[in-house]
């Protein structure tokens, strides 16, 4: 550094030291002495703090060491005064929008003043004050200012050091705050910018519980995550940029919207209520608004309850419930939540069936109250149903004779929602029997089965009569079989089976099934000849009278197997001349008896033999008064066993005598009786010549049934029997007598009639057989005359007694029988004796035709009269008068009592008028107004009687005033006028007047001096009324009994002055602002009713009491509103209302979308929103599918769309330039049906099935629900996708129910096709086994598994392959007759349910037993061995086999013999190589295919050989040759020694 500048550094800071030495005054001190040149244009002198430089007269700011010099060599000067010290602890207070106090300290030393000096960076602001504190004002609220202050010294222009301090004023208020939008979470909040400036806002919110605070820089802000329903109170303040300084809050209390309720579900529903229930919504609620419509009208209630009833409700009406929360401002409301629902529509009325048959059941029934959209008809004997949109209906397709309950109930437009159900129960008419047939019969007893194709029964009542026999019999049964006994035999008996089934009956077609005749009387022979027998029989028991009947006869000649065939012939009669028999021979004679339907008795058998040759020559001689001596020669021919009776006969009886002699004694004869002796050749027992005869005189037999016959009241028919001895010669004495009277007569006949005889008497009669004036024994009887009928018969009666009189008859009676009829049905009997003429029956049926018989009875005869006469009616009840007009009278009347609904009439008599009527009630038209009228009913009963009249007096009602009105009104009073039609003498009028119902004034005005039929005016003023009230005025006509018109009324009012400067400003969508002006003469107590028209239903109205002006809320959207405001007074009255109109927007519809059960058209209903709505449009999947809608529109139907589609609609109201959509609505069309069902296969267990694919399906998802069901089951059900299906684990022998839907989008089914009783394959019986015969088998087995009472068994059997017959039976055996014997049959029993479902047959094959021959004869020629010979059998055969074996050996030695049996007609074989002379037996066995027939056994024996005859001839001479010659020897030698031995003796004797 040079020395000159270092030189220059020490000069210039002995300069600053200078200075500052000088500045460091009390006061500043020119600096004139100190001159300095500039040579620079810029010069720096460095100056103290505290001083102030000048150059010129320019003052420097203190603050600046540093000048800038415009001119070189300007001379500048410097005065030094010190400077004020900073001032302290400077605050800013009290800070406002447009101001901010400043606070300070004083600073150390002096000073003059202070300058204020502030600033916010585009405008300043200065102010001195000598204080320490200064106002600053006329700021810009919430601007950033900074403030100066400095102390000013004495010269005005010395300042000390500044203290500055920044603040900024505080921000305005905000304006209009408001919540533009409130959500069940938000509040969004606007307002208008502060005057001033500001930073930011700060937004704070509190619920009293919980706080919330943010900031933003706009001027809207949205208030999040707040609790639903719940009061928030909102601040708002405007902030400033130090984010401290706050300007004044601004707060507004609002609710957010209630949270929308959860969980709406309706948990009750009725015809006419439906109970609602929710959830809580999140958050707060003060209480719930519930609100519904039928799109007609409308309802609402609060409630503070989750849930509510919502009550008097329409049946089957669909009903929009909405449900939304409301804030406790009671204004606020959340999102409704809606539910649609149908009430339950009411039951069905008058529910009865007006068809049955077999299959069918018609039904009918009557609408019920409300609405309903179809009919759901089930029968639970099928679990089926059916819906049908009318009031009609008929189930097809059921069982016969099954008892089904059928319930309908209504259903509602959703179908799904049903009414309660109307039963009733009935039975289908029972099928038909058929196929009657006999499977056992006998003489006495038909065993009847019959088939029944389908259905059950409760029983069958079966019925068998024959007219002949006057017989009938009914049985009743719940098996397919009924027995009948104790019938006669041989008789066709019609039979009717007829299935009961509750009260249905079905009768079958008649069938004549016959009885088995019974076998002919003992045969005995009539007639005998020599070469012919006459067979004669009695009639089969208890076969007189039968019809069709005939005989067999058949003979055959007794012996050993040798002679004549047998032989036969038929008759009708009862007898048979069996012609060119041999003489003296028997033969075996069988008769039996055939009956219709060429059904056979069993056999009589006789055997008898023909007339051997008379004796001739025949002669009786007397021996004593006790005997007679008879002889005779031998007859023709006579045989060596030929015997003889002789018979005579006895008073006791024929006496025979057998003798082998020509001739024989008769002994112990009766004296003096004639005998008729006989001799009679007896070849055998019953073989008899005709008898020589020789006659005597005895007592002839008495006469035998003896009977009488009653031709009228005077005359008896006797007659009897010859006796069984009668003879030309014979009479007849016949004696009559009573009370000692005897009359007698003879006669040649068995007949005589007694004439002239007193009716009702008996008489003792006898009869007696004269031959040569020799009387027989008595036969005697009592006869009796029929009695005479009663006379002059008279039935009188009352209404419950009928009086019964008649006149004696001639002639005896014992008693009269008296009894009445209703309807041919017997109501009394009474017996009373024959001195009583009358009776009198009680307690009938007032109204009732009876039938009255007298008998009169006489001994066991009885005649009867009947007479016909009917009870008088019962009279009607009390008349009671039902209506009165002005020209009629309705009476009604109680019916009689104890009387038959449609048995009786009435007549109604009034003036000269007479009207008869079925009803209890009548109206008597064309009557004059206000007039008495007598009027009287009788009941009128069968026979037009009467009864007893009912009266009573009533007039009609007078003409009601007319032409009321009034003709001038004050406030005090109101003048009425009016015209009185057709007025009468005695007319009065009651003037009523009443305000709030309470009567305050009657006054009663008598019009008197008025001609009948003329008009009347009358006039009244009702005086002292109060001004402003309401006052009913009535006037009424009164006649003179009091009968009343019809009362007139009318109403009046005073009415207050009209508000004036009405106006209505929209607030927003669902509110409007009224306010206006007072009315003149206002006074306290008036209200103003607020009438709202056009955006609503019906007009509404809305009182407020004070204020002039109020909030309308709950307007419906989008409609022209106009307001009426009317002055009420404290009464109600009101003054001339005042009306202005104002706009709102339109809401969108609740909208609603149904198939309406349709496969191909969807129907969108939506409810109108509130208010109105100008137009409609509906769109279909996002399409157009409909113009502008008439807003009176509320549905539109898309037709022909495919089925089983899903659709979506939405509606769009329009209204003015406003509209508003729906929330989108999905259904779908229902799926169509499927084809018709096909059974494929039934097995014991399984039903195959198919059917048709629903057509029009494709592209489109679906499915088929198959249900299938028995009566013992519930339903089950399986979904597939083919067509085909077989239902597995099912019961056996069990009808089935199968449907088949198909089951489209949103689960939607088709209407079901049904295949109805499908059976399942019953089970196969079990152990099939036969039992054979000749010409029947008995089937047998047992029942197949899981039997069931229904089943029947169908038997076939064939042979040769072809069918011969079959049969059903219910029973597990079965008897087959009428087969061929010795054929092979193969038998097949099928179980078979009761619709003729079968199961799998099972059979058995098998031959009859082989016919065994007969006429098995044999001949035995002079050779060993026999020739065999027979019939051959009946049926089929393999040959026969024939054994012999001797006679007295044991039969295991016999021979076999097998023979063809290729004979025909004869047969025969021969045994050979047998032994002569030799009894054999010998069997013939018929061969077949199955067991051999019964054996044949014949005896026979061999002829003798010739040779060995010879032979023994000539051992048997040589014998007897030698014999002779032993014996002659023998003699000889005795004869030689008795020669000897006499000579001696006799030499010796002599």
């Amino acid at each position: 550094m040079s020395r000159m500048s270092c030189f220059g550094v020490l000069l210039r800071a002995s300069i600053v030291l200078y200075l500052f030495l000088k500045c460091s005054e009390a006061q500043c001190t020119p600096c004139t002495n100190f001159k300095g040149v500039v040579t620079h244009i810029d010069s720096t002198a460095q100056v103290d703090s505290n001083c102030s430089l000048s150059t010129g007269n320019a003052s420097v700011p203190s603050n600046l060491t540093t000048v800038n010099v415009l001119n070189k060599n300007q001379n500048f000067n410097c005065c030094c005064t010190t400077m004020p010290e900073v001032i302290m602890n400077l605050t800013a207070s009290e800070i406002t929008t447009s101001s901010v106090f400043l606070s300070w300290t004083e600073p150390f030393g002096n000073r003059s003043f202070f300058r204020v000096e502030w600033t916010d960076g585009k405008t300043n602001g200065s102010q001195n004050t000598p204080e320490t504190s200064f106002n600053v004002t006329a700021l810009t609220p919430g601007v950033q200012y900074l403030f100066t202050v400095t102390a000013v010294a004495g010269d005005n222009t010395t300042v000390g050091q500044s203290k500055t301090v920044s603040k900024y004023t505080k921000p305005a208020i905000i304006r209009n705050l408001m919540s533009i939008e409130i959500t069940t979470a938000s509040v969004f909040l606007s307002w208008t910018e502060p005057f001033g400036n500001r930073s930011f806002f700060r937004i704070e919110w509190t619920d009293g519980k919980t706080n919330g605070s943010q900031n933003t820089p706009e001027t809207s802000f949205n208030v999040t995550a707040l609790t639903p329903g719940v009061q928030y109170l909102f601040t708002v303040t405007a902030v400033a940029g130090d984010n401290t300084t706050v300007g004044q809050s601004k707060t507004v209390s609002k609710y957010t919207k209630p949270a929308v309720i959860r969980n709406l579900t309706v948990t009750e529903i009725t015809t006419s209520s439906v109970s609602l229930s929710w959830t809580e919504p999140f958050g707060n609620r003060s209480f719930f608004r519930v609100e519904w419509t039928d799109g007609i009208t409308n309802g609402s209630q609060n409630t503070p309850e989750t849930s509510f009833n919502v009550t008097a409700l329409t049946p089957g009406v669909q009903y929009l419930f909405t449900v939304t929360a409301v804030a406790g401002d009671n204004t606020t409301v959340g999102q409704s939540k809606t539910v649609s629902k149908y009430t339950k529509p009411a039951v069905v009325r008058n529910l009865y069936v007006s068809e049955i048959t077999t299959s069918s059941v018609s039904l009918n029934w009557t609408q019920p109250e409300g609405n309903s959209f179809f009919y759901r008809v089930k029968w639970i004997g099928a679990n089926i149903s059916q819906n049908v949109p009318k009031t009609f209906t008929t189930i097809t397709g059921l069982t016969a004779g099954m008892q089904y309950i059928f319930t309908v109930s209504a259903v509602a437009g959703d179908n799904t929602t049903v009414g309660e159900e109307s039963q009733i129960i009935t039975l289908t008419k029972p099928a038909q029997p058929v196929d009657i047939v006999a499977t056992r019969r006998g003489t006495s007893q038909l065993n009847v089965t019959w088939t029944l194709h389908n259905g059950t029964v409760e029983y069958y009542s079966v019925n068998i009569f024959n007219a002949a026999l006057n017989y009938t019999s009914s049985n009743t049964t719940q098996t397919r079989e009924a027995s009948f006994t104790g019938l006669q035999p041989g008789r066709v008996y019609e039979v009717t089976v007829t299935a009961v089934a509750g009260d249905f009956r079905n009768q079958s077609a008649q069938v004549q099934l016959a009885t088995n005749p019974n076998p002919p009387g003992p045969l005995t022979i009539t007639e005998r000849t020599t070469s012919s027998l006459v067979v004669q029989w009695t009639t089969p028991g208890l076969m007189i009278g039968a019809q069709g009947i005939s005989y067999n006869i058949s003979y055959q000649l007794n012996g050993t197997g040798l002679g004549e065939r047998n032989l036969s012939s038929s008759t009708t009669s009862l007898s048979s001349n069996l012609t060119s028999l041999s003489s003296g021979t028997c033969y075996t004679i069988t008769v039996k008896t055939m009956g219709p339907q060429n059904l056979e008795s069993t056999s009589v058998y006789a055997s008898e033999c023909t007339l051997p040759k008379p004796v001739v020559n025949l002669t009786a001689t007397p021996l004593s008064n006790s005997s007679c001596k008879l002889q005779w020669t031998d007859p023709v021919e006579v045989k060596n066993y030929y015997t003889y009776r002789v018979q005579y006969i006895k008073a006791t009886g024929p006496v025979p005598k057998t003798v082998s002699t020509n001739f024989t004694q008769v002994n112990d004869l009766e004296p003096g009786t004639g005998y008729n002796f006989t001799v009679t050749t007896v070849a055998a027992t019953g073989s008899e010549g005709s008898p020589e005869r020789t006659f005597c005189n005895t007592k002839p037999n008495v006469v035998s049934n003896l009977t009488f016959e009653g031709l009228n009241t005077t005359t008896i028919r006797l007659s009897w029997l010859k006796p069984n001895d009668h003879k030309p010669t014979y009479s007849y004495l016949v004696t009559i007598s009573k009370n000692g009277s005897v009359v007698e007569i003879s006669t040649m006949v068995e007949m005589y009639t007694f004439t002239n005889l007193t009716p009702g008497n008996c008489y003792n009669c006898s009869v007696v057989t004269v031959v040569q004036d020799v009387k027989s024994d008595s036969t005697e009887t009592i006869i009796c005359t029929k009695p005479a009928v009663v006379k002059n018969l008279i039935a009188i009666g009352t209404t419950t007694n009928m009086s019964v009189t008649w006149y004696r008859p001639m002639g005896q009676v014992d008693n009269y029988t008296v009894t009445i009829y209703k309807n041919n049905v017997m109501e009394d009997n009474r017996t009373i004796t024959n001195n009583y003429l009358s009776v009198v029956f009680q307690n009938l049926k007032p109204g009732k035709v009876y039938v009255v018989k007298v008998a009169t009875n006489s001994g066991p005869l009885t005649e009867a009269l009947n007479v016909t006469n009917a009870t008088y009616p019962n009279p009607p009840g009390g008349i009671m008068v039902v209506d009165q007009t002005t020209g009629s009278i309705n009476i009604s009347w109680a019916r009689p009592l104890d009387m038959d609904l449609g048995q009786y009439s009435f007549s109604v008599f009034h003036l000269d008028r007479q009207n008869l009527t079925e009803h209890n009630w009548t109206l008597l038209k064309n009557l004059q107004s206000g007039t008495l009228y007598n009027i009287s009913v009788v009941t009128v009963g069968p026979f037009d009687y009467q009864s007893t009249v009912v009266t009573t007096a009533n007039s009609t009602r007078p003409q009601s005033v007319i032409r009321l009105i009034e003709a001038g009104i004050t406030t005090t009073n109101v003048t009425l006028v009016w015209f009185q039609p057709e007025s009468k003498p005695g007319y009065t009028f009651r003037v009523e007047i009443t305000n709030q119902s309470v009567t305050t004034n009657t006054t009663m005005k008598t019009i008197t001096g008025v001609q009948s039929g003329s008009n009347y005016t009358t006039n009244i003023t009702i005086t002292g009324l109060q001004s402003g009230s309401n006052y009913t005025f009535t006037v009424t006509t009164l006649t003179g009994d009091g009968t009343m018109a019809t009362p007139v009324t009318v109403s009046y009012f005073t009415r207050p002055f009209a508000v004036s400067g009405l106006v209505a400003s929209t607030v927003n969508t669902t509110t409007v602002n009224l306010t206006w002006t007072k009315p003149p003469q206002y006074q306290s107590g008036y209200t103003y009713r607020i009438q709202t028209e056009g955006c609503m239903s019906a007009p509404t109205n809305r009182t407020t009491e004070t204020g002039e002006g109020d909030l309308i809320s709950e307007l419906t959207p989008g409609t022209r509103c106009t307001f009426s405001v009317s002055v009420k007074a404290l009464n109600s009255i009101e003054g001339e209302s005042v009306s202005t109109s104002q706009y709102t927007k339109p809401e969108s519809v609740n909208m609603f979308i149904y198939n309406n059960g349709s496969n191909s058209t969807i129907v969108v209903r939506w409810e109108a929103p509130r208010g109105n709505v100008e137009h409609y449009i509906v769109y279909l999947n996002k399409v157009l599918f409909s113009d502008l809608l008439n807003s009176s529109i509320r549905s539109t139907s898309f037709l022909n769309l495919s089925a089983g589609r899903s659709y979506t609609a939405v509606v769009t109201t329009i209204s003015g330039p406003f509209n508003a959509s729906s929330e989108p609505g999905t259904t779908a069309t229902y799926p169509n049906q499927p084809g018709p069902i096909l059974i494929l296969e039934k097995t014991t267990s399984s039903i195959s099935v198919e059917w048709g694919e629903a057509p029009l399906m494709t592209n489109t998802t679906f499915s088929y629900l198959v249900t299938y069901l028995s009566t013992q089951l519930n339903n089950k059900t399986v979904t597939l996708t083919n067509t085909r299906h077989t239902l597995p684990s099912l019961s056996s022998g069990t009808p089935y129910n199968i449907s088949v839907a198909t089951v489209g989008v949103l689960g939607l089914q088709s209407e079901k096709v049904w295949s109805s009783l499908v059976t399942t394959r019953p089970e196969s019986v079990q152990s099939l086994s036969v039992v054979t015969a000749e010409e029947n088998i008995t089937l047998t087995w047992n029942k197949p598994v899981d039997h069931k009472p229904s089943y029947h068994y169908y038997v076939i059997w064939i042979n040769s392959g072809l069918i011969i017959s079959n049969t059903t039976t219910l029973m597990e055996d079965l008897i087959i007759n009428q087969l061929v014997p010795g054929s092979l049959y193969n038998f097949t029993v099928t179980t078979e349910t009761a619709d003729g479902t079968k199961g799998a047959p099972v059979s058995n094959s098998i031959c009859t037993n082989a016919s065994p021959v007969f006429n098995l004869k044999c001949d035995s020629p002079n050779d060993p061995k026999v020739i065999l010979s027979w019939t051959k059998p009946k049926g089929l055969n393999q040959g026969f086999q024939i054994t012999a074996y001797e006679t007295n050996q044991p039969p295991q030695d016999q021979a076999h013999y097998n023979t063809s049996g290729d004979c025909t007609p004869a047969c025969g074989h021969t045994v050979s190589d047998l032994k002569h002379n030799t009894d054999y037996t010998l069997t013939v066995t018929t061969l077949g295919c199955g067991s051999s027939s019964t054996i044949q056994k014949l005896t026979c024996k061999t002829g003798v050989n010739a040779v060995i005859g010879v032979a023994v001839g000539v051992t048997i001479g040589v014998f007897a040759i030698l014999f002779i010659i032993t014996i002659a020897l023998v003699i000889h030698w005795r004869r030689q020694t008795k020669k000897d031995t006499s000579d001696i003796q006799i030499h010796s004797m002599r």
